[in-house]
């Protein structure tokens, strides 16, 4: 069985950033996570411009918080950010970013 095909097995993921900011701050979580399911890794820099496009002052808490929460971790290199879970990736992809 395909995990990928459940769709509530991931879909807390998404809740819980609504619950979790406000609109221009969740929007702004969201693209960062959109484009980095769909390219594997988002820089610093990226990240920066995204929030620039949200007005989201609050950019480097939200990026704090989706790391703290399991979503992204910038392990391998301080400045590139990529999702812990290759399977939540796959499934913020299909289910998410398109």
């Amino acid at each position: 069985m395909n995990s990928l095909e459940h769709r509530n097995y991931f879909e807390s993921w998404q809740s819980k950033l609504r619950e979790a900011f406000e609109n221009r701050e969740y929007l702004f979580a969201k693209e960062v996570l959109n484009k980095i399911s769909l390219s594997d890794t988002l820089s610093a820099i990226q990240i920066e411009n995204i929030s620039t496009k949200y007005e989201a002052d609050e950019s480097r808490e939200i990026i704090k918080a989706l790391v703290y929460d399991g979503y992204i971790n910038n392990n391998d290199d301080p400045k590139i950010y990529r999702f812990n879970s290759p399977i939540l990736r796959m499934w913020w992809y299909k289910n998410v970013a398109n």
